[in-house]
């Protein structure tokens, strides 16, 4: 059973952007606006995976819920509040859906010494929160690599309350996009090192791993093995085949982070059952700055149809 604890506010809205704070009064809830069916307020919490990781994130609660409520999954280094996160969850929250932003246990920058696997817990206990709410169905959202995290989650637990899931800006299979970004000897070469640490019973030592255009960071041979190795269970396109709902696939035309053909390939590689559409929008970035509304629009207006 997962614990659900307000978050301490003193202590971490230092972090936290301007925008954000001005909503946030002492008291952790805060009224972010009128919506049609009234009013739609926000709150942070933190909630505990099964295996004790404390996760922060922030929920907004729609006046009048609807059943299915939203579970919004951040990429690789990000967080509950980076790009349009918050401003999806609110205007979901707007349009009837509660909706939650949650901090997987690798957020931020730093080194990496988690597996991948283990954001199957953080998304466990994401889910378990909005039951506890009240919402029997659950739509997954996954950012980037958040995209990877939702359907390995979906692969490994067969959660039959997920309702849809939402695919943004994907990477793809992360050796491949390894392999794209510096050609097949040099990602191999990387692999094998932490391979060759993981044999020596080192898979805790720390490797500087160059990620080309994110710069470079700091990651345990457990983590990037997890990630990339010959055994790895991130690859998106084998989790798909265990999906059974609906899935929307949503990629920029100048996101310069991943490959051009990577939104239609997850579309091909999702089950006939999911009738999965995929959307692409024209001139939006990987994390779709300014472009946010339209985004919204999309996403909302395909939620509509498949988990109203």
């Amino acid at each position: 059973m997962w614990v659900l604890r307000r978050l301490t506010l003193h202590a971490t809205l230092l972090l936290w952007p301007a925008w954000l704070l001005a909503q946030v009064p002492s008291s952790g809830i805060a009224t972010v606006g009128i919506a049609p069916g009234g009013v739609c307020s926000s709150e942070l919490v933190t909630l505990r995976a099964t295996d004790g990781v404390r996760l922060q994130g922030i929920v907004f609660h729609a006046s009048k819920p609807r059943a299915s409520a939203l579970l919004l999954v951040h990429g690789y280094a990000g967080n509950f509040y980076e790009a349009y996160l918050p401003k999806l969850a609110e205007a979901a929250a707007h349009a009837g859906y509660d909706t939650l932003a949650l901090n997987m246990r690798d957020h931020d920058s730093g080194p990496k010494k988690s597996s991948f696997t283990d954001n199957l817990a953080d998304i466990a206990a994401g889910a378990a929160y909005l039951r506890e709410l009240g919402h029997k169905r659950v739509v997954l959202l996954g950012q980037s690599m958040g995209t990877n995290r939702v359907l390995y989650y979906q692969a490994a637990s067969g959660d039959p309350d997920v309702a849809a899931t939402v695919l943004v800006s994907g990477p793809g299979d992360l050796f491949e996009w390894n392999v794209w970004q510096f050609g097949k000897e040099k990602a191999q070469a990387t692999v094998d090192e932490a391979l060759k640490l993981q044999r020596a019973g080192r898979e805790e030592e720390l490797m500087l791993i160059d990620l080309g255009p994110i710069g470079k960071a700091l990651y345990s041979a457990r983590y990037l093995l997890s990630l990339r190795g010959p055994d790895r269970l991130s690859n998106p396109y084998q989790n798909l085949a265990k999906v059974k709902n609906p899935i929307l696939i949503v990629q920029g035309t100048a996101d310069k982070l991943i490959q051009k053909d990577v939104g239609k390939r997850l579309q091909t590689a999702a089950p006939a059952r999911s009738a999965a559409v995929f959307v692409s929008i024209d001139g939006a970035g990987h994390g779709f700055e300014n472009y946010e509304p339209l985004l919204s629009d999309k996403v909302l207006g395909w939620l509509n149809t498949v988990a109203p």
